[in-house]
């Protein structure tokens, strides 16, 4: 007979970042308990990374009761493997490149560690738990510091040839206008970022406007913040609203773009500069279908949604990797015989 069910685990879900890494409990259902969050500090090594984070995590056993887990599942910022962890070139993690803590953290911990890409997991998530539950087909975009992307097709997340898929940041929406931190020409991440935001406001100043912009940041155009930019839309600053408003089109023909390769049933979007301009929401949709095939017009519209799981969705995603591979390793072992 076939081996039973496993029984109700929760796991440890990782969140790493550029600055801060979160860890916490996560059970089946997306629930989110005991949380906590250390500072990822890159420059000191991989190895230190690894070995802070085996003993934040014996922490948060603790304080859970050790509650049997099936787990460790790490959500990163990449570019990785996903099979090794292996880092390659990851612009916010440079000192680790090359290198891997799976096998640190399964030492340390006796636990199995499954590791996966950011979005790509909250792409997961997305079709877990929440509105599109049992989504086959869909696409996360996070429009934050850069602009990344996740992509689950036929019900399986796509990773590429060594974990480099669903650099959608990447993709042309302005040839000729502002180039990323990588170089690439007119991207989506270059002109709709945080950073990208704020360069373009400090771009446009003159002498004629210097005023409610540049008065926000103690009058060093250096200090201006997306945040502040989009506060300064929201008040009526004209040189804001038209920095806004070219960001919005780029966003939509990013998405736009996305649609019309990849046909999704849904596509999701999160972090910081998408929750600032959730009250724009309609002109994204807007500028998306303007970029969009005719298809979408006949459907009524673009399938494209804010994120419900805010800022967890990636760290719910690494949960649900580690239930998926648990699972699946659960179904291989044979059957027990008496």
């Amino acid at each position: 007979m076939p081996p039973t069910n496993p029984p109700p685990y929760r796991a440890v879900a990782i969140d790493i970042g550029g600055t801060k890494i979160r860890v916490a409990v996560v059970s089946r259902d997306g629930s989110v308990s005991h949380r906590h969050v250390i500072t990822t500090n890159p420059e000191t090594g991989i190895e230190d990374g690894a070995e802070r984070l085996a003993a934040l995590i014996r922490k948060v056993l603790g304080e859970a009761g050790m509650p049997a887990v099936a787990g460790v599942g790490v959500a990163t910022a990449g570019p990785l493997n996903p099979a090794t962890g292996i880092y390659n070139h990851p612009p916010n993690l440079m000192a680790w490149h090359g290198k891997t803590m799976k096998p640190l953290l399964e030492r340390e911990l006796a636990l199995p560690v499954w590791i996966g890409h950011d979005a790509t997991l909250a792409a997961f998530a997305e079709t877990q738990t929440g509105p599109h539950t049992g989504a086959k087909n869909l696409i996360y975009v996070t429009i934050s510091t850069g602009v990344g992307g996740g992509i689950i097709a036929n019900g399986e997340m796509v990773t590429g040839m060594t974990g480099g898929a669903g650099e959608v940041g990447h993709i042309a929406v302005r040839p000729g206008a502002l180039r990323c931190n990588v170089g690439c020409d007119g991207c989506f991440e270059g002109n709709a970022c945080g950073p990208a935001i704020a360069r373009m406001a400090a771009s446009r100043l003159t002498s004629s406007n210097e005023t409610f912009l540049l008065d926000m940041a103690g009058g060093d155009p250096l200090k201006i913040t997306s945040r502040m930019v989009m506060q300064a839309a929201a008040a009526g600053d004209r040189l804001s609203v038209g920095v806004i408003d070219d960001v919005i089109e780029n966003i939509g023909i990013g998405l736009g773009s996305l649609l019309n390769a990849l046909e999704p049933e849904a596509l999701v979007i999160g972090g910081g500069v998408a929750e600032g301009l959730k009250a724009q929401f309609g002109k994204i949709k807007e500028a998306t279908l303007r970029h969009s095939l005719p298809r979408y017009r006949d459907r009524g519209g673009v399938p494209v949604h804010v994120t419900s799981h805010g800022d967890d969705a990636s760290l719910k995603g690494a949960a649900f990797l580690a239930f998926s591979r648990a699972a699946s390793e659960w179904r291989q072992r044979p059957a027990h015989t008496p």
